[in-house]
């Protein structure tokens, strides 16, 4: 692990770990701005103190839906999601640029410093609200009524829905599905019916509890087609192109972001923090390469000058 900073008024590890407060006064006399003194105020109840004091950061993810988050032949976690998680827990406890680049080969320097824990989707907002996790990292979708119970980070991906299906399937877009009774299968999940039947009107919808089990479906012959995400349906078809391939046509584009639990300003400000520098600033070279590794595509690099993001 790299070195950290020299000097307690320089380090914000070791300000938060500690505890210290630095009144208006204190932080005159200390060459200080006040204003930053008084955002202090209220660190000893952000979630970063306990998570630093902790040691690690605990992410709640899946474990079935390639190329977000599922489980090598060893059953470990790995996927997109995972390495965003890996991602921030570099940047919690100090590894520098090299390290978090090494991350995606050997990541045995940051593994001691993340604990994920395995959940259902339906699970995403429990477990953050009842604090059995600190941060998600589970292709959670921005949603209006979600953001009422809990805070989105800004997204780390675009993303939309297609339909996945049999290599063989007589179908090959949804205007050929049209007019025919197939059945459908998707994640179970509000206002999904009703997305489905606005491409394919008179579809039967399948709803399950993972999108595995909706793949499975259309594995078994039970289903015609799979609501799956676009990044989805590429890697399986890239994956497995005997078996798999998806509709030209996408539909329901949406955000994917970080979930956090409501209050807590200071730490949703550092993980948006930790997710704008990884998508154009210095850890961009690490998130290109998860990007390339997972969607198999190359961004370009962001460019100098007016900020990226404001365009």
């Amino acid at each position: 692990m790299s070195k950290k900073p020299s000097g307690a008024l320089t380090d914000r590890r070791s300000l938060l770990r500690s505890g210290a407060v630095l009144s208006g006064a204190a932080a005159a006399v200390a060459g200080l701005p006040a204003a930053r003194a008084l955002a202090a105020d209220t660190v000893d109840d952000s979630l970063l103190k306990r998570v630093l004091d902790r040691g690690k950061v605990i992410v709640g993810t899946g474990a079935t839906n390639p190329p977000w988050h599922f489980e090598d032949d060893n059953g470990k976690p790995i996927g997109m999601d995972i390495d965003m998680a890996k991602l921030l827990a570099a940047g919690l406890f100090g590894l520098q640029l090299e390290d978090k680049k090494a991350m995606l080969e050997d990541d045995s320097k940051v593994l001691p410093y993340v604990e994920f824990v395995i959940q259902e989707a339906n699970a995403r907002i429990p477990n953050l609200l009842t604090d059995k996790v600190d941060v998600n990292f589970q292709f959670m979708t921005v949603k209006t009524d979600r953001a009422v119970q809990v805070e989105f980070t800004i997204p780390y991906y675009r993303e939309a829905t297609t339909l996945l299906l049999p290599k063989d399937s007589q179908y090959n877009s949804i205007p050929d599905m049209q007019g025919h009774g197939v059945t459908l299968s998707a994640l179970q999940n509000v206002g999904v019916e009703e997305d489905m039947k606005a491409q394919v009107p008179d579809a039967t919808i399948v709803q399950l509890a993972s999108i595995a089990d909706a793949i499975a479906a259309v594995d078994a012959g039970r289903a015609d087609a799979a609501g799956v995400d676009l990044s989805s349906g590429k890697w399986f078809a890239a994956n497995a192109p005997d078996k798999y391939k998806f509709t030209p046509e996408s539909f329901n584009p949406n955000s994917y972001s970080a979930s956090v639990k409501p209050g807590d300003q200071i730490w949703l400000n550092f993980v948006n923090t930790m997710i704008h520098e990884a998508l154009i600033g210095l850890d961009f070279p690490v998130y290109q390469r998860m990007f390339k590794r997972w969607f198999a595509e190359d961004l370009p690099s962001p460019v100098a000058g007016f900020p990226a993001e404001y365009k």
